[in-house]
């Protein structure tokens, strides 16, 4: 389906729905693969490129120019993240192996190196979302073992932080006994750190120390059932105004809440019901990236929400994003 088309199709849906908060916004496919679990967005901001992965299909994906290409690889790949400093090198989540991922932009062949193993007590984890903090610092979650029928066991997941001092060689476990760790976010000034547990259908807040990377002060900072809100908090995002855009997993929206009061500032209608993540992307990084997920969609649904399990570009939000930053280089360089 072409991009005008899919865009016709966005109208129509929206006309049938009513319930869009943003009026001058508009939605269409980066491209037409349909994706069973796609996930991770990162606009690279260097180079232009929007990055994001399949989990269940083992894929890496890049968006540059009009080109969409794709890496496959051998185990579900929960993200993707540039390395500062290294063209072409980027951090991945590989099972509950963390790797690296050598894959230049011009070419096609691509090389992956085993770098630490976490979980492994723990059969049937993988790792789930991924960001780096301000100091460049990579926190990544795990998550149990989901079924068919999308059951995750409680509390089998850890939000890990990687930092120079031994780097691969010891990854500290953050936060014990999460179930599915995923949404993170910093604000401007790196005083402030977003979190989300999927299950417990709530934004986390933490102060964040940028001296120490660490975090204290753990509490609620929103809450899903403050404003009746259907589904789960998946990923998460933050704007140039330190607000949060948060994907709204079976809720088929984008959430706006205020970052620093909490207030439910706007519902970013999406035609795809199961929204997994969001980032901020485009040379003025005015642009919000979307990704779906198609695993487990009935055709009904499909017909109900048709953009399913497609990466969207939505436009004319009227806000900025902040960029998204790499893995700082330390324990990088000789790979």
């Amino acid at each position: 389906m072409s991009v005008f088309s899919c865009y016709i199709v966005f109208l129509s849906w929206v006309a049938l729905s009513c319930a869009v908060n943003y009026n001058d916004a508009t939605i269409k496919e980066v491209a037409g693969d349909v994706l069973e679990v796609g996930e991770g967005p990162f606009w690279d901001s260097e180079n232009n490129v929007l990055y994001f992965v399949d989990i269940s299909q083992h894929r890496v994906y890049r968006f540059f120019q009009t080109r969409l290409e794709h890496i496959q690889l051998n185990e579900e790949v929960s993200f993707v993240i540039p390395v500062a400093g290294q063209q072409g090198l980027f951090v991945i989540g590989l099972g509950t192996t963390l790797a690296s991922l050598r894959w230049n932009l011009h070419e096609n062949i691509y090389k992956v190196v085993e770098l630490a193993i976490v979980d492994h007590d723990k059969v049937g984890n993988r790792w789930n979302d991924a960001k780096a903090d301000v100091n460049g610092y990579l926190w990544a979650g795990t998550m149990g073992f989901e079924d068919a029928a999308g059951n995750i066991p409680r509390g089998r997941g850890t939000l890990f932080k990687l930092n120079d001092t031994g780097c691969f060689q010891n990854l500290d476990p953050v936060l014990p006994d999460v179930s599915v760790s995923n949404g993170l976010a910093w604000n401007d000034d790196g005083t402030r750190m977003y979190y989300i547990d999927s299950p417990t259908r709530q934004i986390e807040l933490f102060d964040y120390d940028p001296a120490t990377a660490t975090i204290s002060n753990r509490r609620t900072f929103y809450d899903f059932k403050t404003d009746n809100i259907p589904g789960v908090p998946d990923g998460m995002t933050i704007d140039a105004y330190s607000n949060l855009w948060i994907a709204n997993y079976n809720g088929a929206q984008v959430l706006h809440v205020s970052g620093t009061s909490a207030k439910l500032l706007g519902k970013l209608k999406i035609p795809a019901e199961k929204v997994s993540s969001v980032t901020f992307g485009g040379p003025q990084l005015d642009k919000l990236y979307v990704t779906t997920i198609s695993r487990g969609v009935t055709p009904e649904k499909f017909n109900e929400y048709p953009m399913t399990g497609k990466v969207l570009e939505v436009s004319g939000l009227g806000v900025r994003g902040t960029p998204n930053r790499r893995i700082r280089e330390k324990c990088f360089r000789l790979l």
